[in-house]
């Protein structure tokens, strides 16, 4: 069976991932972040997971993790590879 994974232009992720940070002014956003921003755009879950995955994989983005909050919860960021640490 045929995969219906969607490939974006490199236009495409590159106005997608630079809508974001500036969306968010600054040059980390989380995932808990990320997702429900390009769902409100009307991407699907399986749309945004290759945004991040075609963009990290081009160079657009580096991903890490932190902890965050009382629980110490680690979750996923996003970052500009464009912007100091």
């Amino acid at each position: 069976m045929r995969s219906m994974t969607r490939t974006f232009t490199d236009e495409e992720l590159k106005r997608i991932i630079n809508d974001l940070f500036k969306h968010f002014k600054k040059p980390w956003i989380l995932e808990r972040e990320f997702k429900p921003y390009l769902q409100a755009k009307g991407y699907t879950d399986e749309e945004i997971d290759e945004i991040w995955f075609q963009a990290l994989r081009k160079g657009l983005i580096n991903i890490g993790g932190t902890y965050v909050g009382r629980q110490r919860e680690f979750v996923i960021i996003f970052k500009s590879p464009y912007e100091e640490e």
